[in-house]
């Protein structure tokens, strides 16, 4: 049971020490791993150069931390003894003594019957105790059956007759008369003080309703109180469940607005160098959790999985690492972080914006898996074959190899880890979704970062012809967002067909903030730039003689 219990602990201690790690303060969890608290001097010692805002979220976690320690500490002192420990000296204690069928100190075989079923011989004289059904007059109970085996009991003269004893009854529990509103009564020394119904009640259908065997009367005081286990309000029940209603009813959200780029802003991330963004992904992992808390959104990092999938195909289902690592071994590029086959199929769709229903409208069938198995057969061997293939063929047919490959990457563009992240921003809204969407965006690895931004300007540039695609922002991020979101990492097969819904419209939220925002999600906060590039401040130790 101990161990059961302490699981929950172990894993909150494990998800807080990753974060400090990833926060650039494993000093901070050391202490932890080492099953002791971080003391308050280690603690402000710490956060001593952090904003107020981050410094509070570092707080809480250690805070978390030192929690989990006491835990542990009080199971460990309140652990009760185990029943091996009780019998340990009696089994140790029996010797070379045949040990009984029953290790228990009540065992039968420590009768002087000998085991053999019937009482022993001393027993016989001795004035038996009158039986339970023997202090009831004749006539009011039926007869005890006994089986063959037993022995005969002896006869005993009469007790004197009682005078009959009719218990009173009641009709409280008797199933057929049960009413929900009869939950106690007064009886025979006892007083109903008052009740109180506690929890959601769902209330029967109006008529006659059976529950638990009772039928319901049309005056029963359940049916009364059925109006207050509505789970839904009257506005919702009226209008139809859709993605559409959904989404609209979403946008009445709190506006959560912040000024939003930061001024001076005007650094991109990508002309950084790897010491600068090694020493900024602390920076930013901070502020991302710092404003996470401020809203009170779930800040749930998840973890990466350990077994890879197997990577059988050449361009489709091929991570972008992999794509990559070709790309620089077959044509010595290293100048992109965005896969050859991924530019290549933009740079033919961009050729096609101005198609009505561009991304929308499904090809035909046949030239798609054709085109898909050309470029699975000879993208590597012969290139240009394949480009001059692409660029013969209709917008709808690339717009649907586009996203096959996108949807078939084993890591999505936003990755696993850092999915369900970009998912909570849905609560947030302007300036301040826009923050938290960058922050998260440049957090990001670099393929992953590069991709989404070649995959965002494509989209753009969509969105820019609408009034000759007949595509607007709304209707591409519909689209889009299955390939940014993917439902089976998103939506559980046990959730309702509601909760799909939101789900899904949550997900068009943002990428609709991903296109939006497109231009500014790569510029690094000046602020947190200028930290990163500050050097670490030195504390003198006053040294008294």
């Amino acid at each position: 049971m101990l161990i059961i219990r302490a699981a929950p602990y172990c894993l909150k201690g494990e998800l807080e020490t990753e974060w400090l790690q990833a926060a650039g303060l494993g000093s901070l969890a050391a202490p932890f791993q080492a099953g002791l608290e971080v003391t308050e001097a280690q603690l402000g010692e710490a956060v001593r150069p952090l904003p107020r805002e981050q410094a509070a979220a570092v707080r809480r976690r250690v805070r978390r931390l030192n929690r989990t320690v006491r835990r542990r500490r009080a199971a460990t002192r309140a652990k009760k003894p185990d029943i091996r420990d009780v019998f340990r000296d009696l089994e140790n204690s029996s010797g070379s003594e045949p040990r009984s069928r029953s290790a228990t100190p009540d065992s039968l075989d420590s009768l002087p019957s000998g085991g053999s079923g019937s009482p022993p011989t001393e027993w016989a004289d001795a004035a038996t105790p009158p039986d339970f059904v023997d202090s009831y007059p004749a006539g009011t109970h039926a007869p005890v059956a006994r089986t063959p085996s037993a022995p005969a009991r002896r006869a005993r003269p009469a007790p004197p007759a009682l005078p009959a004893l009719s218990p009173p009854r009641h009709d409280l529990f008797k199933p057929n008369e049960l009413h929900w509103a009869d939950i106690a009564t007064n009886t025979e020394g006892i007083e109903l003080l008052g009740y109180q119904r506690y929890g959601t009640v769902q209330g029967p259908r109006i008529g006659k309703e059976r529950i638990n065997g009772s039928i319901l009367k049309d005056n029963d005081p359940f049916i009364k109180h059925t109006p207050v286990a509505r789970t839904k309000s009257a506005a919702s029940a009226q209008q139809p469940l859709s993605f559409e209603h959904k989404f609209n009813l979403d946008r009445q959200m709190l506006d959560h607005d912040e000024e939003w780029p930061e001024p001076n802003s005007d650094v991109d991330i990508e002309s950084l160098n790897e010491s600068q963004l090694k020493k900024l992904q602390q920076l930013l992992w901070l502020e991302l959790t710092a404003l996470f808390d401020k809203y009170s959104l779930p800040f749930h990092k998840r973890k990466a999985p350990k077994k890879k999938r197997k990577e059988e195909g050449s361009v489709f289902g091929v991570s972008l690492e992999t794509l990559l690592r070709k790309d620089m071994l077959v044509w010595e590029e290293t100048w992109s972080s965005v896969p050859a086959a991924v530019r290549a199929l933009a740079a033919a769709l961009r050729e096609r914006t101005r198609d009505e229903g561009l991304l929308r409208v499904p090809g035909n069938k046949h030239k798609i898996e054709s085109l898909c198995q050309l470029m699975e057969r000879e993208w590597y061997s012969d290139r240009a074959h394949v480009e001059a293939a692409l660029r013969r063929a209709t917008g709808h047919d690339l717009a649907a190899v586009f996203k096959r490959l996108l949807r078939a990457l084993p890591q999505p563009p936003l990755t696993q880890e850092l999915m369900r992240l970009f998912y909570h921003t849905y609560a947030l809204s302007g300036g301040t979704q826009g923050r938290a969407l960058s922050l998260l965006v440049q957090l990001l690895p670099a393929e992953q970062r590069a991709t989404l931004r070649e995959v965002l300007r494509l989209v753009r540039e969509i969105v820019a012809h609408s009034h000759t695609n007949k595509m607007s922002e709304h209707n591409v991020a519909m689209i889009i967002a299955p390939a940014l979101f993917p439902p089976s990492l998103l939506i559980k097969a046990s959730d309702s067909l509601e909760t799909q819904l939101a789900t899904a419209a949550n997900s068009c939220h943002v990428t609709e903030a991903l296109m939006r925002w497109c231009d500014q999600l790569w510029m690094v906060p000046a602020s947190l730039l200028a930290a990163s590039q500050r050097k670490p401040h030195q504390h003198r130790r006053n040294n008294h003689t």
